[in-house]
């Protein structure tokens, strides 16, 4: 369904979306690292916080044009694109309390994984993707698992020539959306299809952690566009 179902507003086009409020729960390095960049495209960013007059929710807000801080759902509220970027195994429960978001994107960042031990063994910590887990939550808004493959340095100074991310989602239109900021930060993406693919997607940073981990050979998760 979510397939034929219009974008709510004022989104899509060749250049960066006009001035959009980005809602950004979680204030961690993710969190940091996307909420300075959406306030470096000229959105208005919310920062959602369960402690939005700490002094560390300040600093950030003080560090990001145009940006303020609430409560995660007051956020969510004002905002028209919400960016999830908070612990994996607390996703479920942080989107089930953001209220109705309906007709809006949510920009799923966040990997289900589970460290136990010394050096820790990496496991996935559901039955199935966060980014499925967020689209059952919010059935009529549009999720897009985005940037979850890539850690939070790579968001604030890419390389070049730039890394490719994968994008997952039900809605084209959302992902081509996502896309048009994605490449303002000067990151490249590939569309992999449904959000049934944020598993694929979930599962190779998993791979790769645990190799960093306990590997003896090491390797990059690195995607490619084919010319």
């Amino acid at each position: 369904m979510l397939r034929h179902l219009a974008l709510a507003g004022v989104f899509l086009a060749g250049t960066i979306a006009q001035a959009e409020t980005v809602a950004v729960i979680g204030t961690g390095n993710v969190g940091m690292a996307l909420g300075t960049e959406f306030g470096g495209l000229g959105h208005t960013v919310i920062y959602g916080s369960r402690t939005p007059d700490a002094a560390k929710t300040a600093a950030l807000v003080s560090k990001t044009r145009t940006a303020s801080a609430a409560l995660p759902a007051e956020a969510a509220a004002a905002a028209d694109v919400i960016v999830l970027a908070v612990p994996g195994m607390a996703t479920e429960s942080v989107a089930k309390g953001l209220g109705d978001l309906s007709g809006k994107i949510i920009i799923d960042v966040t990997n289900p994984l589970l460290f136990v031990g010394n050096p820790p063994t990496v496991t996935y910590g559901t039955a199935r993707s966060n980014g499925e887990i967020v689209q059952e939550a919010h059935p009529n808004a549009f999720v897009v698992k985005a940037f979850n493959t890539i850690g939070w340095p790579l968001m604030i100074d890419p390389p070049v020539p730039a890394p490719v991310i994968p994008l997952a989602g039900e809605n084209a239109d959302a992902k081509k959306q996502v896309a048009v900021w994605v490449r303002a930060m000067g990151i490249d993406t590939v569309d992999v299809g449904s959000i049934y693919h944020a598993r694929a997607t979930e599962f190779m940073v998993l791979m790769m952690l645990n190799n960093r981990f306990t590997g003896e050979e090491k390797f990059e998760l690195v995607f490619q566009k084919k010319k």
